[in-house]
């Protein structure tokens, strides 16, 4: 699955007949990211890089998409200033998972920071 912008078929087709064939999509642009290869990495590595005894990668999940959330939207930057409005999103999409802010805020931070990396920004 890959995170798309919201478009219309016209658009999208209008915007491949403008685009010039060898382009790459920009390390902003939301179709950068591979949702399920970025979830299978945190998911196979997750207990190496934040295991707690008795966490599941289902704890974790929410983070990691938050992360990956601030990637997309240009957010990559601005993670003390947007404490408060991360903090309250992850409130809001945490679901069952255990993790609190300040550890949730580290995986977020994490699984942004790798995409930078991985799209060879920094």
């Amino acid at each position: 699955m890959r995170l798309e912008p919201l478009q219309s078929a016209s658009q999208r087709r209008s915007a491949a007949a403008l685009a010039p064939v060898d382009a790459a999509p920009s390390p902003m642009s939301p179709d950068a990211i591979d949702l399920d290869s970025e979830l299978s990495y945190w998911r196979a590595n997750y207990r190496l890089l934040f295991g707690r005894p008795g966490l599941r990668f289902s704890d974790y999940e929410p983070a990691v998409k938050l992360g990956l959330d601030a990637y997309v939207r240009g957010q990559v930057e601005d993670w003390p200033e947007l404490d408060e409005q991360l903090r309250d999103r992850y409130r809001r999409v945490h679901g069952a998972s255990r993790l609190d802010w300040d550890d949730a805020r580290a995986v977020a931070v994490a699984a942004c920071e790798r995409i930078q990396r991985e799209r060879g920004r920094r």
